[in-house]
């Protein structure tokens, strides 16, 4: 089962990424001194999936599980961004 997601895990992470939106910005997830490329940075996505993983209490039974919830927190960062640089016009 490669593509099997764990939705409690993901909306927990979901629900992590956006108080540390709301709290620290956007901007918090870039790495420091990238200069005109912003790139995000891997360990701040990871420890808001651990955060929800502690969160949660239950490890997953799929190894794989954290690896994917990073990815989908990733591409919801990627959203983010793109909508960022859209409406400031660049």
């Amino acid at each position: 089962m490669p593509n099997v997601v764990d939705l409690t895990l993901c909306s927990e992470a979901r629900r992590a990424l956006h108080q540390v939106l709301a709290q620290r910005g956007l901007n918090f997830f870039l790495k420091p001194g990238q200069g005109p490329c912003a790139r995000l940075d891997p360990r701040r996505i990871a420890w808001v999936v651990n955060a929800a993983r502690r969160r949660r209490g239950v490890h997953p039974a799929d190894p794989d599980a954290l690896s994917r919830t990073r990815r989908i927190v990733r591409r919801e960062l990627i959203r983010r961004m793109a909508d960022t640089l859209v409406s400031a016009g660049l």
